[in-house]
Order: C-alpha cells, then structure tokens, then sequence
C-alpha cells in the first residue's frame, strides 16, 4: 500500500521542528507563568510610582501654598498700617515701597471696592491709574472677607501674564479697601527647580482655571495656554490622580497631579512613558534571562547535537540559492566531513560558474564589456534617463589603420594594438561612463548626462587621443578613428536605435575622409562642422 504524502510529511519531520517542539514543550508553561508576573510587575511599578509623583505633586503644591501664605501674612501685616488706616495713601505709598524690598513679589496694590486702583508701587503716587472691570479676586474677597490668589491674567500696567495674592483691609467693621501683591509666574520656577526633577519629566504648576503658571521647559511658550485636555478634565473631577496623556509639546507621559483644597492651584508631573519602559524593560530583560537560563542547563546537550547537524545542512541552503547570482559564494567550515565536500562542490561550481558568466558579458582579449553586456547597461541607463529627464549619447568607434597594422605585422601585433586602445579608451572617460568592444576593431562608449554637443567634442578629443604613435615591440604604429554620436532623446529613445544610428554615423563620417565625427542628429552638417575644427585644433 503506498503511503499518502500527508503521512509521509508527518512521519518525516525536520530537525528543526523536532527541537522546536522539545522546547516549546519544556518552555511554553514557564512562559505564560513568566508573562503573568512580568505583567503583574509592570502594572505594580507604575501603580507605585503614580503614588509616589502625587505624594511629589502634593508637596510642591503644599510649597506653593505656604509662599501664597508667606506673601498674605506680609500683607496682613502691612495692612495694619495707620497711615492706611487714616487714608493718607501717600504715606503708605512710601511704606509699601520699603515693604516691597523684603518681599518676592513684584509690586503692591491698593484697589477700593469698586475695583479703582488708588495706588501701585510700579507708578508715581498720584499718577491717574485704571479701573479693573469686575476682577474676579476682588469680588471673592468682599464676598467671603478672606484672603485669596488670583488665576493667571495680563496685567493693565506690566501689560504681561501676573498673578495677585490679595487680603482684604477692614476699617470700622467693614472692608475698605483690598490690598494686593503682583507676583510674575517666574517667581514660582523656585518651587520647580528646588525638587530636581529629572531633565526629561515635565512638571507645571496650574492655575484654578487650568491655565500654565510656571513650567520646567520652555516655560516662555506655554505660560497663559491652558493645559491638555485630559489633564484639565481630571482636575476639574478629582483633586488628585495619575493618568496617561501627552504634554503640551506633544510628548506621552505618565501625569500625576495635585490640586490645593485652599487656593485650587495644582501642580502637575509627567514622566515620559518612553523613559518607564525602557526602565521596565531592563528589568523584564534580566527576568528572561534568569529563565533562559534556567532552561539552558536541561536543553543543552539535546540543543548542542542537533544544531550542529541543522546548522551544517541550513548553511548550504542560502549559497545554493544564490548559486548563479553576481554575488561571491562564501561558505564557513561545517562540522561534517560530508556536508564539507558539498560545500567544496557549491565553491567550485560558483566559481565556474562565475567565469562562465564573466566570459559570456565581457571581450577576452580588452576585458572590457562585450555587445551583449553593452545592450544591458544601456538599456539600464536609458531607464534612469527617462525617469530623471536626463541626457545620454552613444559613440561608435572604428579604428582607421587597423586592418593594414593587423595585415602588415600579423593579428599577435594586432591584438596588442586592439589592447593598447582600450586602455587609451578606458583612461579617457569617467568611471561612470561605459565601454564595450562591438568586435574587430569597433568600439562603443556610453556618456552618461551628456548631450550632442558635448559629446561631439568630446570625440574630437578622443580622437587625438586615439590617434598618437603607440609602441608595440620594436613597431611603431599610428592610427585614427571615425566616430559616430547619436544622443537620447533627440536620435532615439531606445538602445538598438541609437547604436544604429550612431553606427552610420561612424560610417558617414569615414565616407568623409576618416579620421572625423559625426553626429546622427544631422550627419553631413555636423561632419562638416567637425573637420573644420579638427583641423583647426590640429
């Protein structure tokens, strides 16, 4: 009974699968238990360290709270002023001017209760100031009679971003007036730098409105924006909680915030999610590696056997499939006799293989290009010109004199010549143009992002160059060339055209008297134009 192919496959499994399934067997239950704990030890490290940034969170905001209370005690106390008390402002213009050297704000103010500024210590006593239009401290203070802070606004004098920390001054049982202290958000930067963040967490302090006070990085740009969204919704639900979001300038990051129960400012902290995995991934690492380990110690001697004999047959694999290919065959010693006498087999092959092909697309005697490698490189460089919108032209070379060198001194002299040209070809154009020899005495060259014109020229040179005594042996020889020029895209668009073309124009200009170009675009001008100029480069 014959055996059906799907039996036939199972009963005759590779190396590679057999070991693979020993090993998933032994590894895939410590795998799901590993993936369960590492998952587990994830979510309790980020857990931990959201606590941790809010317990942070907390304590910068309890510092700013403590300034807000440190500026409202000084007020409080300046408030006690008689000269307030009796209403000589011009007096306690000047006290407020002296108080204002021992305090971190900016500048004192004194508004009535109709919001009149009636003095400010950033202006000249007297000096007509403006009226704020139903400030929202101001009304919080008259209402409730304590003292309070401000959200972020642009000030009417300082004309920029402020704050105001504001206590209520109380004459006969009622409030008078609302003395305020001015504070700029850059006072606030302290409380950032003093907890020495890391340079890549972003932490801001907010105010009641969600708008940007302070910022550790580029706090210019952002003072006055109001925060992301997520974070503004989360304020706005709870006073404390962590959460992933992006920062205003677009980075992931782990939030943490804080919001104060007094004044309703909060500071928050982000912690880019790139930095905690990478953390967190250092950590998973060692785990996997504790468990490879672990598992090493029984699969070894089972893993070492039959590498050997998987690599030894895999490692023939990829240099016999690029058997054929331009690309050198290398193949590392392998660790059976019989495996390394096909892999000497695979070298030599290649290597024959390889001469096969180089003799099949080059000239044996000039090793340069032969017609059947020429056809293919142009085509290739006629796929680029298309897609640049590039120029190319083509020259056709026939030497003048060859035959009777070759019929006068015999083909071994003549060779030598055919050889002596080539390299006199090859050192007179770029790497990047091509050449090939058609056969006999005939020549082709390739200029690439030339046109006509140039390339016209650069054949009257060529045959200068072409045409100087060459000294084979004892034998002087001199000959000279004809060449045709026929240019992509004005003589043809294709490879076969344009040698044709270019080939009678070689014929063309040797009709002329050889030792002359001529260009397929209009032959018998363009040969006229070249003698000429031969002659007179002559």
């Amino acid at each position: 009974m014959r055996n059906h192919p799907f039996l036939t496959k199972i009963r005759a499994p590779n190396i590679r699968t057999s070991l693979a399934g020993l090993v998933i067997g032994c590894v895939l239950p410590i795998a799901v238990v590993a993936a369960f704990l590492i998952f587990n030890f994830y979510e309790y490290e980020q857990r931990q360290l959201a606590v941790n940034s809010i317990s942070q969170a907390r304590s910068m905001i309890s510092a700013v709270d403590r300034d807000f209370a440190s500026t409202q005690a000084a007020l409080q106390a300046l408030s006690t002023s008689h000269r307030l008390a009796s209403g000589d402002l011009s007096g306690f213009h000047a006290r407020a001017l002296e108080a204002l050297l021992n305090l971190p704000i900016e500048n004192i103010v004194v508004l009535d209760t109709s919001g009149q500024m009636l003095l400010t210590t950033a202006q000249p006593f007297g000096k007509q100031l403006p009226k704020l239009v139903n400030p929202p401290l101001l009304k919080r203070t008259l209402e409730t009679g304590k003292p309070g802070v401000s959200d972020l606004f642009i000030g009417p004098i300082a004309n920029r971003p402020i704050f105001t920390i504001a206590v209520p001054v109380k004459r006969d049982g009622s409030i008078a007036y609302s003395l305020n202290a001015t504070v700029e958000p850059a006072q606030l930067s302290r409380v950032l730098v003093e907890q020495k963040l890391p340079d890549s967490w972003r932490a801001a302090i907010i105010d009641s409105a969600g708008n940007v006070v302070a910022r550790t990085h580029d706090m210019e740009k952002f003072v006055g924006k109001k925060v992301e969204q997520h974070l503004l919704q989360g304020i706005r639900t709870s006073d404390e909680n962590s959460f992933k979001s992006q920062t205003l300038d677009g980075i992931p990051v782990l939030t943490a915030y804080s919001r104060s129960p007094v004044t309703r400012w909060t500071v928050a902290i982000g912690m880019p999610l790139d930095e905690l995995t990478a953390g967190l991934r250092q950590t998973l690492k060692w785990l996997i590696v504790a468990t490879v380990a672990a598992l090493f110690i029984g699969l070894s001697l089972a893993w070492f056997i039959g590498g050997r004999v998987a690599r030894s047959v895999t490692a023939l694999i990829e240099p016999a499939k690029t058997l054929g290919s331009d690309a050198i065959l290398t193949i590392p010693h392998l660790h059976f006799k019989e495996a390394n006498e096909l892999r000497q087999a695979l070298l030599d092959g290649a290597t024959t293989l390889h001469q096969a092909q180089y003799h099949a697309h080059h000239d044996a005697l000039t090793g340069l290009k032969n017609r059947t490698l020429f056809h293919i490189a142009i085509n290739q460089q006629l796929t680029l010109c298309l897609r640049n919108k590039t120029e190319l032209a083509m020259l056709y070379i026939d030497l003048d004199g060859f035959k009777l060198i070759n019929d006068t001194y015999g083909h071994e002299t003549g060779d030598q010549l055919l050889r002596a040209v080539s390299v006199r070809l090859k050192d007179a154009v770029r790497k990047s143009e091509i050449i090939a020899r058609l056969g006999g005495d005939e020549f082709a060259i390739a200029l690439i992002h030339s046109d006509l014109e140039n390339a016209a020229y650069f054949s009257r040179r060529l045959i200068e160059i072409i045409s100087k005594p060459y000294q084979l042996g004892e034998i002087e020889a001199t000959i000279s060339a004809s060449i045709g020029v026929a240019g992509y895209p004005i003589s043809a668009t294709d490879g076969d055209t344009l040698l044709k073309k270019a080939d009678r124009a070689m014929y063309r200009a040797k009709s002329l008297g050889k030792r002359r170009v001529c260009t397929a675009s209009n032959e018998s001008r363009v040969a006229e134009e070249s003698t000429a100029k031969l002659q007179q480069d002559v």
